[in-house]
């Protein structure tokens, strides 16, 4: 059953509906009244609906009935919207799936109810308002570029559930509503709010031979560094693991991140502008190029035995006498240094570095070796019982 918006939610939000507005798209996702968009809530399925609106004013059809495919979480439901560019002549029969995850991590005392105030929910501006805020924009551009005679259709996706484990994502995977064999590529927008003066990372141009050239002349004058795309956890993994070759944007990592200061305010509007351009111009070389994209699969990353000690994470173990039996217990972070501007803080149970399980200090170090300084590694902490994911760009022991 669809929800109903309120006449103050009504007021507050659908100035953003005809608007393409990147800040108005970003201040209505992060607004009071959608409390943090914690997956299963009424909030999220508000955000759901918005979502909708805005794909339906961008002209984009629905692909399922009402636009939203709904799917259990816990003892509630949520639900991934879903819309469709359909292609023209020989290429409308294939696809390709563009989506950014549209929840957040909701109210702070997740007991309370009615309109949260400021500081009291989590408004998860640049993660992801930023992404949907530059889907919808890219859908709304993408016209502009469709002058060809055969292009690929387009299954647009703003999931649901992210932030607890890929959910939305991996129930669409599972029951994608276009056929699984005709759908040539991914692009997956997550985090993309702070691009500054660049780079734009990018995951998984290596998992089709095409990818990293169509992407090079999409990018233009934008800088681009390339990772590999399991390093990373974010919805384009529920479509690498069906063997489609997905492309996974995102910007620097930002100390506000899963934070209630994570609002508009946060976000870096021109650069957003500017990753939502170089998404229609690779969305749009992809629509048209008659390349198969065959799926390679991801190498695995060799790393030299003993590891880099030079790789520096800026965090010091807690020597309290405090025991975690979890992960490895974070007693404080260096001002400036990889911890602290990603975001994460003293108190913090690191139970997870790229992607591999941390037990405790010695495995932290372990794994932290297997890296070298300047790479970007996702991590995943427990925080006032909460899993939240970050990313850390790793520095140099010398700048201690």
């Amino acid at each position: 059953m669809r929800y109903l918006l309120s006449a103050l939610t009504l007021g507050m939000l659908l100035s953003a509906a005809f608007a393409d507005d990147l800040r108005e798209t970003v201040a209505a996702l992060t607004s009071p009244e959608l409390a943090g968009r914690q997956a299963g809530t009424v909030e999220e399925r508000l955000a759901a609906e918005l979502i909708a609106g805005w794909f339906e004013e961008a002209g984009v059809q629905p692909a399922v009935p009402g636009w939203l495919q709904e799917f259990p979480w816990q003892e509630t439901v949520s639900a991934n919207v879903l819309g469709v560019i359909p292609g023209r002549g020989d290429l409308a029969g294939r696809w390709l799936v563009i989506g950014a995850h549209l929840d957040h991590l909701g109210r702070v005392d997740r007991s309370a109810s009615g309109v949260p105030a400021s500081g009291d929910y989590y408004p998860g501006a640049g993660d992801n308002a930023s992404g949907v805020a530059a889907l919808l924009r890219v859908v709304r551009r993408l016209g502009d570029r469709d002058d060809h005679e055969s292009t690929r259709s387009v299954l647009v996706c703003a999931f649901g559930a992210e932030e607890v484990g890929l959910v939305g994502s991996r129930h669409l995977a599972a029951n994608l509503p276009v056929p699984r064999q005709a759908v040539d590529a991914m692009i997956n927008l997550d985090a993309v709010g702070r691009l500054g003066s660049g780079p734009l990372h990018v995951a998984g141009a290596s998992t089709a031979q095409e990818l990293s050239a169509l992407l090079a002349d999409a990018a233009g004058d934008v800088p681009l560094v390339l990772h590999e795309p399991r390093l990373l956890g974010s919805d384009h993994l529920s479509f690498l693991d069906l063997g489609v070759p997905s492309l996974f944007f995102f910007t620097d990592a930002y100390p506000e991140m899963n934070s209630p200061a994570d609002d508009l305010f946060a976000v870096d509007l021109p650069g957003l502008a500017k990753v939502a351009e170089v998404t229609v111009s690779i969305l749009a070389n992809l629509r048209t190029t008659g390349a198969s994209l065959d799926f390679v699969p991801p190498a695995a990353v060799e790393r030299p035995a003993g590891g880099n000690r030079d790789t520096w994470f800026g965090s010091a173990p807690d020597f309290s006498g405090v025991v975690s039996d979890q992960g490895y217990l974070i007693g404080g972070v260096a001002e400036g240094g990889p911890a602290a501007v990603a975001g994460l803080r003293q108190g913090d149970v690191l139970v997870s570095l790229g992607g591999e399980t941390v037990v405790d200090l010695a495995s932290f170090t372990q794994r932290l070796r297997s890296f070298d300084p300047g790479e970007m590694v996702e991590v995943e902490v427990l925080r006032d019982g909460r899993r939240l994911d970050f990313l850390v760009t790793l520095g140099h022991r010398s700048q201690r």
